[in-house]
């Protein structure tokens, strides 16, 4: 899976911004979550690519692209690094 591609796909201010929903809830809760003036089918489209990098186990290489991206604005790069910084915590405590 090229994960840029999915991720352009998804779009990486949206992905952060949902990430948890993506990573939790169902398609259809997804869609319904997303705020942005987007389509039904933009909507659809998004989950099911930021679906696509979960399924793949590539979340934490998103969030780092996302984090190091000179494209995206200085928060969601900042959301972008504490929710990896998160995830990896809770990778490391919960392997044991």
């Amino acid at each position: 899976m090229d994960i840029i591609k999915k991720l352009n796909s998804v779009g990486k201010a949206v992905f952060v911004k949902y990430y948890y929903q993506f990573k939790n809830e169902s398609n259809q809760t997804c869609v319904a979550a997303i705020t942005e003036p987007y389509t039904l089918n933009a909507k659809q489209s998004r989950t099911s690519s930021a679906k696509a990098i979960f399924r793949e186990g590539m979340q934490l290489q998103a969030l780092r692209i996302i984090s190091q991206s000179s494209k995206v604005d200085p928060l969601t790069r900042k959301q972008a690094s504490k929710i990896m910084i998160d995830e990896i915590a809770y990778y490391i405590s919960h392997s044991n």
